[in-house]
């Protein structure tokens, strides 16, 4: 007997509505097991960055202490060197944003570098997103680099002998073309895993080669170099100095230790000699 199209039709329909239930009941069956187990092993999101003072408050409070000595173990600078330093800022065009002020900006960025702390660190007690961290502290370290530097750290390029030689008669005469002094010291530095031999010293940590020339006068900074492999040799960093735009007007001269090598730029002590300090202090000259 032939069969109704309709009633097949019926028929299929009937058994996908089966499946598709059977589909429901298995998958449900799969599914409230796991929300219930779930629930049961549910704990509850940690709160993070939850300190009682904000980033804000804590500078305020800390700015406004009478503690000289509590402000510069926090922040490494006296508070006349904060304060230098945050109007520099502002001459710069920084400004108060609507969620960190120029104090705050800055103040990050020195705990930072003072400590050599890592970014989570910072997070933790100034309350702020990894992002924002990053954001300011290379914004501020932007502008240091790029106008706080070439302001205030500059080579020395006056023809006139300087005050510490002029004015003292054991200098006079004898070191009248001579103009700074330069030398080297070893940092710690953090760099990429794959470079760690690079910048392996012989105390067994990371460090980075730094050479600074400093005046006689005001003993200011007047050239830094950073960045330079711990296992480069002075002489070589002195290279990588001039390559970096460091210049020697003719006929000056800088003082240096036995560490580097004598050049007509460059005067340095006889290597095996000792030098009695003591008796030429005691001796007559003035």
């Amino acid at each position: 007997m032939p069969t109704n199209p309709s009633h097949s039709h019926i028929i299929k329909a009937s058994k996908h509505k089966k499946f598709i239930l059977t589909l429901i009941v298995t998958l449900t069956a799969i599914t409230i097991p796991q929300t219930f187990l779930s629930l049961f092993n549910y704990t509850h999101r940690r709160h993070m960055r939850t300190l009682p003072l904000s980033g804000c408050q804590y500078i305020q409070e800390l700015l406004g202490y009478n503690h000289f000595e509590h402000i510069q173990e926090v922040i490494c600078i006296k508070l006349e060197v904060f304060d230098f330093l945050f109007k520099e800022l502002r001459g710069c065009r920084f400004s108060d944003t609507p969620y960190i002020t120029v104090e705050e900006q800055l103040a990050m960025f020195l705990y930072t570098v003072a400590r050599n702390v890592s970014n989570g660190n910072i997070q933790e007690r100034f309350q702020y997103s990894g992002e924002t961290i990053s954001r300011y502290f290379h914004a501020v370290l932007h502008t240091v680099n790029t106008v706080l530097v070439p302001k205030y750290i500059k080579l020395y390029d006056d023809e006139e002998i300087p005050t510490a030689i002029s004015s003292n008669s054991r200098f006079y005469g004898f070191f009248n073309d001579c103009i700074s002094i330069l030398d080297g010291t070893h940092i710690c530095a953090k760099v990429p895993e794959s470079r760690h031999s690079a910048f392996h010293n012989k105390n067994g940590f990371l460090s980075q080669n730094i050479l600074g020339v400093c005046d006689f006068d005001d003993l200011h900074f007047t050239y830094v170099l950073a960045g330079v492999e711990d296992s480069e040799y002075d002489r070589k960093v002195i290279e990588f100095a001039f390559n970096a735009k460091f210049k020697v007007p003719v006929g000056k001269y800088y003082l240096a230790d036995t560490g580097h090598a004598l050049a007509p730029w460059c005067l340095m002590p006889y290597r095996g000699v000792r030098y009695h300090l003591k008796e030429w202090n005691k001796s007559n000259v003035q």
